[in-house]
C-alpha cells in the first residue's frame, strides 16, 4: 500500500529458523512443487541412468534407488503436511529431511555424470524447490 510518500509492505511472521517466516500456504505450495516435480523427474533419471556410463550395476541400482527414495519422500511430505499443517511438526520436519537427504544423493549423481541439457535443466529447476525446502528449515543448500 502506498500513503503519501510512504510504502508499507505487509509484515511477515518471524520465528527463530529464518528471518521472515514462510506462511503455510507458501510452504504447501513448496511441498506440493516437490511432490509433483520428482514424480515427472524420475521417470526421465531413470532412463538417462540406464544410457549412462555408470556401470550398469550397484552405482546404477543405488541411484535409481535414491531417486525412487525422493519421489517417495516428496509425496509422503506432502500428505504428512496436509494433515498437520505445520511446517514445525517433527512429523514433517523428519520427512523433510529424509526428501532432502535423498536429493543431496541425487545432487551428487547430477553432478558427477555427464546427462542431456534437458534433464540438467529439470534438476536445476527441481533443485531449486529441494534448497526452498532447505531454507524452511535453515540447512544448507543442495
Amino acid at each position: 500500500m502506498v500513503f503519501g510518500n510512504w510504502s508499507i509492505q505487509p509484515l511477515r511472521a518471524q520465528d527463530a529458523n529464518r528471518d521472515a517466516a514462510l506462511t503455510v500456504s507458501e510452504a504447501r505450495d513448496v511441498v506440493e512443487r516437490l511432490a509433483k516435480r520428482t514424480g515427472e523427474f524420475r521417470e526421465d533419471f531413470e532412463k538417462a541412468v540406464e544410457h549412462s556410463m555408470m556401470d550398469g550395476g550397484k552405482i546404477e541400482d543405488r541411484a535409481k534407488k535414491r531417486m525412487q527414495d525422493l519421489n517417495d519422500s516428496s509425496k509422503k511430505l506432502r500428505d504428512v503436511f496436509a494433515d498437520k499443517k505445520d511446517k514445525n511438526n517433527p512429523a514433517v520436519r523428519e520427512q523433510a529431511d529424509k526428501v532432502l537427504s535423498a536429493g543431496a544423493d541425487i545432487n551428487r549423481v547430477m553432478a558427477a555424470n555427464r546427462f542431456t541439457e534437458k534433464l540438467q535443466r529439470d534438476w536445476q529447476v527441481l533443485r531449486s524447490d529441494l534448497n526452498a525446502l532447505a531454507q524452511i528449515y535453515s540447512l544448507p543448500l543442495l
